[in-house]
């Protein structure tokens, strides 16, 4: 059976079964990257830990202890309107209006070593290069571009838990690859909190950075492996001379020292190669620790077989993009798949492969039944990107309602989460519309766990007085606006996220919480005004 509905531009059909078709091929991640899109262009896989995107600049968040606004264009690591790539790294946000992430920057190099970044006016003074898009090419898991200072080809892919690099180098005793354990996105002075690095044999080096930034307490653990052993290794340290330095200093750390540890810390593994010599690197992430790590490596990329890795990620891709086949021209094509693309990112696979993850409450839990998800973008996804994913993706929206609770159980707030991401609420935005999505999958049948638990989340939420103005929204039926800059915002998100869980409520016989809820839901209509039609901030008296 064939279900068509006509859209304008555009015949969609879903189909209960058909065959593959190609669809890779009409998804354009370079989309979105200008003009502050927030998208990024590198390799990532639906719902991916991993995001491999490059860097074209090193913007800090502050300028002289003040906001530097200039880092906004930054919030996805990569602006299209620039000339140069300082790197690769490996956790990105896509479409966000604020950021944090850009951890485990990689750039491979040529000639004298040089571990800063350097200028956009001069590639020269450091390891950034310059690049063109006319040797750029951006696909649904697989990104390539040439390195134009040191004629060096970057190739990118990913699975869902390790990035994939390939590196075709020129001929050189003096071949580097740079790990910067310092950058960032939305990067400021003490922003890492710290680093370690441990360097196991001449082709694996472990560790883990934890950071302050938009996520107050986020550690990420890495296992690094290279396909060629490394002919010598090195670290350089920024930090700040300290009064306690411990006893250290007994031993040279600069030069092939197995284990460091600090707050700036860059690594540099040197390489002679030959005319063409590709060198590959598989980077594999963990919330839990570098033993998870190695673990997820080894489970995803057993061999070294780059484009075997790009394959499968495209398939998967090409899969979920099957889910729903579209009849119109290839411009409206284009247009349809990279924004299913996009919406296939976020949020993101947030437990290991043996079923572990770093909890809100910082200790180690396991995921029993469900894969764990992060990166809960609600206040942007509630109204339609999870209601659609109920439609298309309703097994991952379950394990997304079954993250959301697990996030509940583990709060000290006893809070469902408002804007979370790795083991973190970052509390953006106004609302709290967990309650939405979780009403929206109950109601629709998608999510299988104890409903009439996951409703005493949303009233436990809904009811935490000292959230944002809630306690005045309870009391006085509005928030009063010397209070709160956004009284009228949070007053009309509360209203709805109040119809959702009376839905919810009357779906599980619960009337008297409906009649709280119902009731609490018309808040809205105090912030009206009839004589102008617009919704207006009130005072308290």
């Amino acid at each position: 059976m064939i279900k068509k509905i006509i859209l304008p531009c555009l015949l969609l059909s879903a189909l209960v079964t058909s065959a593959q078709q190609n669809l890779v091929q009409y998804v354009k991640p370079i989309i979105g990257t200008s003009k502050m899109g927030h998208t990024y262009p590198g390799a990532t896989v639906p719902f991916g830990s991993v995001q491999l995107s490059p860097e074209t600049d090193t913007l800090s968040y502050e300028v002289n202890g003040k906001y530097n606004g200039d880092v906004y264009k930054y919030c996805a690591g990569y602006k299209y309107e620039d000339k140069t790539i300082t790197g690769f790294s490996h956790t990105h946000f896509s479409g966000t209006g604020h950021s944090d992430l850009g951890d485990f920057l990689i750039m491979p190099t040529q000639g004298k070593l040089q571990l800063n970044p350097g200028t956009a006016s001069d590639t020269k003074s450091g390891y950034r290069s310059a690049f063109s898009h006319a040797n750029e090419v951006a696909d649904a898991g697989y990104y390539k571009v040439k390195l134009d200072d040191d004629n060096i080809t970057a190739e990118l892919t990913s699975t869902t838990r390790v990035g994939m690099h390939q590196y075709t180098f020129p001929k050189s005793d003096q071949s580097h690859i740079i790990l910067d354990l310092m950058a960032g996105i939305y990067n400021y002075e003490e922003k890492t909190v710290w680093t370690y690095v441990r360097v196991v044999n001449d082709t694996l080096v472990t560790g883990y950075r934890q950071t302050n930034g938009w996520a107050r307490t986020r550690t990420v653990y890495f296992a690094m492996s290279f396909s060629k052993a490394f002919k010598n290794y090195g670290r350089k340290s920024y930090d700040a001379k300290q009064a306690y330095r411990g006893f250290w200093g007994k031993f040279n750390q600069e030069q092939n020292f197995p284990e460091i540890a600090g707050k700036k810390l860059k690594m540099f593994f040197d390489f002679d190669t030959q005319e063409g010599e590709k060198i590959k690197i598989k980077f594999a992430l963990s919330p839990v620790s570098q033993e998870n790590a190695l673990q997820n490596m080894r489970a995803e990329i057993s061999g070294w077989d780059f484009e075997k890795v790009k394959a499968q990620a495209q398939a998967t891709w090409n899969k979920e993009l099957n889910k729903i086949q579209v009849t119109t021209s290839n411009d409206n094509k284009i247009n349809f798949y990279t924004a299913l693309y996009h919406a296939f990112i976020n949020p993101t696979t947030y437990t290991d492969i043996n079923g572990e993850y770093k909890g809100l409450d910082q200790g180690i839990h396991k995921a029993e039944g469900f894969t764990n998800y992060t990166t809960f973008s609600l206040w942007d996804t509630y109204r339609a990107l999870h209601p659609f994913f109920n439609i298309m993706q309703p097994s991952r929206s379950n394990d997304m309602v079954k993250s959301m609770l697990a996030h509940y159980d583990q709060s000290s707030l006893h809070m469902l989460p408002i804007w979370s991401h790795y083991a973190n609420d970052n509390w953006c935005m106004s609302g709290y519309h967990s309650v939405s999505v979780i009403s929206d999958a109950i109601i629709k049948g998608t999510y299988n766990g104890d409903a009439n638990k996951a409703l005493d989340a949303c009233i436990a939420t809904a009811k935490h007085r000292d959230y944002e103005g809630i306690g005045y929204y309870m009391d006085k039926g509005y928030i009063p606006a010397e209070k709160s800059g956004i009284s009228v915002s949070n007053n009309l998100e509360y209203s709805y996220d109040d119809w959702s869980i009376a839905q919810l409520a009357k779906k599980l016989n619960r009337m008297d919480v409906y009649d709280e809820f119902i009731k609490r839901s018309n808040n809205w209509k105090n912030n009206y005004d009839s004589a102008t039609g617009f919704m207006r901030p009130k005072l308290a008296d």
